[in-house]
């Protein structure tokens, strides 16, 4: 799971020009930098981090001071409330980027005997925001756009979700991995979808087609079954002889805006996870395996790059991630996985710039 709630340190607090409320925060071996009020804290001081995209519970009087700006609430047809939560989003103050929650460690007694670096995800009940919005689309399909199915089952204990950590969280990664190449993708904004064959695991039903959390029923009006249709999947993986697992994005109308404004459904594959053997198929490999299947694949924008060497720290990684998408609009991001290797390191640089126009 990822680790949306962390105690941290803070490293340096200082104000902001032209701002008499206001600092920007840093925290010690991260490199994300958040707002806060002035004085808030000071260098060495211990507090908890929320990242991005976390959903805080909104029953946590802590976070109520939160509410009027990131509330969000889910409610059935009849107007009950199902489910709240306060989003952690990037916001600009003061001309400041900002990315996060800092609080101070000193507002959650239960976390005293807690270490710096610790996940508090679980204990602070942090969720993601994009998993609950899925919980919420199963629960609510009788309201959400046609095209959104329904749940089989949990995902595959033997497959991997994807969801690679963020450059910000990997401060020291510049300096400790030049030299180091990386196959370096265009990060697709639509949703996950992972589609496997797996006769060994599941002989009575080996092919299986998943949402980022769910295996999903058969159904040719459901978004991702359409897709595999579409791409002959399930035929094309049934002929390799192979027990694999396709991840990738489901990108097209009805896919998280469909910011790319593609006039069809999609599917972009970035990873291929080889089952039977527990690792994945190293990049060039999964590259010519697409190629030969006949199945798209994510935009590669380098195939194997010294990528510290060229960028030498996160803000120059963060820039080089901004860009537009081959339809010319501002493309969501980076994603970067060591070359070559069954087990490759892997982060990703989401665009400060994607980010901001998202508010």
């Amino acid at each position: 799971m990822r680790k949306l709630a962390s105690i941290a340190t803070v490293a340096t607090a200082e104000p902001i020009p032209e701002a008499d409320r206001l600092d920007v925060v840093t925290l010690e071996g991260k490199a994300w930098r958040i707002v806060t009020g002035r004085n808030e804290f000071k260098p060495g001081d211990r507090a908890v981090y929320f990242e991005i995209d976390s959903a805080l519970p909104a029953d946590d009087e802590r976070f109520a001071f939160l509410h009027d700006r990131c509330l969000r609430t889910w409610s059935d047809k009849h107007g009950n409330v199902l489910k709240q939560a306060v989003r952690i989003r990037t916001v600009k103050l003061k001309g400041v980027i900002s990315q996060g929650l800092v609080m101070p460690l000193s507002a959650f007694p239960e976390l005293a005997d807690r270490s710096v670096g610790d996940d508090v995800t679980g204990d602070l009940r942090v969720e993601h925001f994009d998993e609950i919005s899925e919980q919420m689309r199963t629960v609510l399909d009788t309201r959400c756009p046609q095209g959104f199915g329904r749940r089989e089952g949990n995902f595959p204990a033997w497959i991997p979700k994807t969801d690679e950590e963020r450059i910000q969280n990997l401060a020291d990664w510049p300096g400790k991995l030049k030299g180091v190449l990386w196959e370096v993708t265009e990060k697709k904004d639509g949703s996950s979808m992972t589609v496997f064959y797996a006769p060994l695991q599941r002989p009575d039903n080996p092919f299986g087609v998943c949402s980022r959390n769910f295996e999903l029923k058969r159904d040719e009006t459901n978004a991702w079954w359409e897709v595999a249709i579409k791409y002959e999947l399930e035929e094309k993986l049934r002929g390799l002889g192979r027990e694999i697992a396709l991840q990738g994005e489901l990108v097209g109308p009805g896919m998280n805006g469909n910011r790319d404004l593609l006039p069809k459904r999609a599917f972009r594959v970035f990873r291929i996870w080889d089952i039977a053997n527990q690792c994945y198929v190293p990049s060039g490999e999964r590259v010519a395996l697409c190629e030969q299947l006949g199945i798209p694949h994510v935009p590669v924008i380098a195939a194997a790059m010294d990528v510290f060497s060229e960028l030498p720290d996160v803000d120059a990684v963060l820039k080089y991630a901004e860009g537009v998408t081959e339809n010319g609009h501002e493309r969501e991001g980076l994603v970067f996985k060591e070359a070559n290797t069954s087990y490759p390191r892997s982060f990703k640089a989401v665009s400060n710039r994607y980010l901001l126009k998202l508010k």
